[in-house]
């Protein structure tokens, strides 16, 4: 096939582009050169130095490109086979459209994902290239669904303006040490950078892959040294070095079968493109991939033609490309600062915590098609970047987990913090009724109804009445829901698990403390929105709501001989497990003075609620009591294991009640959390309710980044 740009080659292989081969003799010398030196680079020196380059700031650009690629799409219900979500496996995906999004390793796209740009691996030997990160899905894995490939977050920044995450690949082996970047020049244009380093004692050869591909509407088309994207309003060029082989084609699974089958195939037609760069890297040397990328609007009825735009976006990439190392540089310096001198102490723990949370911000497309949950299909109208609470085990909406990402989101962009809460309770997500699906796994379920709280911590920091007054419709109407179809007795409310997987319940129709508790928490932050946006008769009316709960529960649901709060059962006896469910009063703030030195005494006591790492999720004294994972298959753990939202709740709650406490539980909770960051390079989802130790998602960085919300307020910054 003909190179587009190139004249008329001279072949001896017919799927190698011209430019490769001029380049075959002195490369070779070049090469020879390189390995004496210890280290392997394919690519030119950059003609441009770090400190010659003056790039826009960081703030300046705008947020239309960044890491929003999720890293598993496949066992999720929007890609289920008949009713089963986890019928797509990993191995599956490979030559498996998916229905609604997409994923990649460090992928990067467009907001809206029509293009798609990643990387993909292959040493040679493997039954398969990775172009997905790998795992087991539920419940083959140890603790439900698990990833098993080796990656960690680093730098992340909300514009995506420079975005790093290192790899260990082969999963097994780990041969290589893979350190991933994007840095964006400016809005529209941005380098892609994989340095590999051997970290073996011996060379070892290695594929190392760029992808480029499209939304079905689109096409991708061969271009001198890369690739050349075709959207609906837009082309995308993306060139590097000369590439070994590359191939466009229009199936999901050619890339893995042709190069695990000796070449890649060159132009087929089709949306999916490959560059690929097959390395021999020498013991402890490293070879260095670098990519430009660049994009050009089309305007057919003004000044930039199809082709005007072609070229624009191909000069642009190959500028970008000769300025790799440039951009780079400048963009990770410049990353040094963000999210510093913010907090006193704990500066990496807070910054890192917000940069995680930021890797977690991913495009989200679904309408709520799946046999899972076939009801729902065409009552849900997600196609928006929103933050996930874990980009490989949970890429999902959570709608409670979201609440909790936007009071942490308030940290770095109340924009972003509200974007949040304005999806959950729009149309797009919340239903007629008021009903707020929990998550895509369980949409008829409910999650604790946090949303006014978190819109009010939100509204602390940004101050918009314009924001209240545009999510408080959709919370009355949630409000109403809980209410009409939630309440059992005399204001008293059920709910279910309430995300709290595997607490001892006493059914759908009893009375729960936690379901109590937080309607009475609901009534009170409604309260002070409906004052906030001048509806005050409706605010009176949510503070004698308030008033009722609170009597029902200090009724019904108060055990005196234990001094603790209870779920029932049907019958109305007490569910006699210590847990978190009790402690929601505490954070409602319904609980009398009277009683309140009894919780306390319960939480202070290292036998039952108070851990190394924080509050326990049951009190070790109970008879359930599971201080780490709850058995093989089993996800999440809440009988026992510390987590960090809850914590977070309860030390706000306590500095009335207990300041000391309060101090002494923030302490606990953020030292525990760094030093298993600091051992692991990884925010846990839950932690040991023994030992610490971070369990469960390895970058549950959702609601695990609210301990920068417990720095910022324990240390802020001092000075002006």
């Amino acid at each position: 096939m003909s190179v587009s740009g190139a004249p008329a080659p001279y072949r001896q292989h017919p799927n190698r582009p011209w430019w490769l081969l001029l380049g075959v003799v002195a490369g070779s010398l070049a090469v020879v050169a390189l390995l004496l030196a210890g280290i392997t680079i394919l690519s030119a020196p950059p003609e441009s130095t770090p400190a010659a380059l003056q790039l826009p700031a960081r703030t300046d650009l705008d947020q239309r490109w960044g890491t929003y690629l999720l890293e598993r799409e496949w066992g999720t219900p929007r890609e289920a086979v008949g009713d089963n979500g986890w019928a797509l496996t990993w191995r599956g995906a490979i030559a498996t459209d998916y229905k609604f999004g997409e994923d990649g390793i460090a992928g990067f796209s467009d907001q809206n994902e029509e293009f798609r740009l990643g990387w993909a691996f292959w040493d040679g030997a493997a039954d398969h290239v990775t172009e997905r990160f790998d795992g087991l899905g539920n419940p083959a894995g140890p603790a439900g669904e698990q990833i098993t490939d080796d990656r960690v977050f680093h730098e992340n920044d909300p514009e995506h303006a420079y975005d790093r995450l290192t790899y260990r690949y082969p999963r097994t082996e780990k041969w290589f040490s893979i350190d991933l970047v994007a840095a964006r020049y400016d809005s529209a244009s941005m380098t892609f950078v994989a340095t590999v380093t051997n970290t073996t004692s011996d060379t070892r050869s290695l594929d190392v892959v760029f992808k480029s591909w499209m939304a079905p509407t689109g096409t991708v088309d061969p271009m001198t040294n890369g690739l050349l994207m075709r959207g609906t309003d837009s082309v995308v060029a993306v060139i590097g070095q000369p590439p070994s082989e590359w191939q466009i084609s229009p199936d999901k699974g050619a890339l893995d079968a042709n190069l695990r089958t000796g070449e890649l195939a060159g132009d087929q037609g089709g949306t999916i493109g490959a560059l690929d760069y097959r390395l021999e890297i020498p013991a402890g040397a490293q070879s260095v991939i670098r990519i430009g990328a660049a994009e050009a609007a089309i305007d057919e009825t003004g000044a930039i033609s199809s082709d005007a735009a072609v070229l624009q976006a191909q000069n642009t990439a190959n500028m970008r490309l000769s300025q790799s190392d440039a951009i780079v540089a400048a963009r990770a310096d410049e990353s040094k600062a963000t999210f510093g001198g913010e907090v006193s102490e704990h500066e990496p723990l807070y910054r890192q915590a917000l940069m995680s949370l930021l890797w977690n911000d991913a495009y989200y497309l679904w309408d709520g098609t799946s046999g899972v949950h076939p009801d729902y299909s065409g009552l849900v109208d997600a196609h928006e970047v929103l933050i996930m609470p874990d980009k490989w085990e949970s890429p999902w909406l959570a709608s409670w987990e979201s609440a909790f990402h936007a009071v942490t989101a308030s940290l770095i962009d109340p924009q972003l913090a509200e974007d949040q809460l304005r999806f959950v309770l729009s149309d797009s997500w919340e239903q007629p009724d008021g009903h707020i699906p929990c998550a895509e796994w369980i949409m008829p379920d409910e999650c604790p109804p946090i949303f006014a709280w978190a819109a009010w911590h939100v509204y602390e920091q940004s101050h918009d009445v314009q924001f209240l007054e545009d999510i408080y419709p959709g919370l009355q109407n949630n409000y109403d829901f809980w209410w009409a179809h939630n309440m059992v007795g005399d204001s008293l409310f059920t709910g279910g698990s309430l995300g709290m997987d595997n607490l001892p319940r006493g059914g759908r129709g009893a009375a729960q403390s936690d379901a109590t508790a937080w309607m009475a928490l609901f009534a009170r932050d409604m309260a002070r929105i409906a004052s906030e946006v001048h509806d005050p008769q409706t605010s009176e009316r949510y503070w004698v709501d308030r008033g009722k709960i609170q009597e029902a529960i200090n009724s019904q649901l108060w055990d005196d001989t234990s001094g603790f709060y209870y779920d029932q059962t049907p019958s109305g006896s007490f569910i006699y497990q210590k847990s978190y469910t009790g402690l929601i009063p505490l954070i409602a703030g319904i609980v009398p003075p009277e009683r309140v030195p009894r919780i306390l005494s319960a939480l202070r006591d290292e036998n039952q609620f108070l851990s190394v790492g924080g509050i326990r999720s049951m009190s070790a004294d109970a008879s359930l009591y599971i201080p780490g994972t709850a058995g093989h298959g089993v996800n999440s753990n809440w009988r026992g294991p510390v987590w960090v939202p809850i914590n977070h709740m309860l030390i706000e709650a306590l500095r009335d009640d207990d300041p000391r406490l309060a101090e002494d539980i923030r302490n606990r909770v953020v030292d525990n959390v760094e030093a298993d960051w600091q051992a692991t390079s990884r925010l846990h989802e839950f932690f040991d309710g023994d030992t610490g130790k971070g369990l469960g998602a390895d970058e549950q960085a959702g609601w695990t980044a609210l301990v920068a919300n417990l720095i910022r307020d324990g240390w802020p910054a001092t000075g002006p």
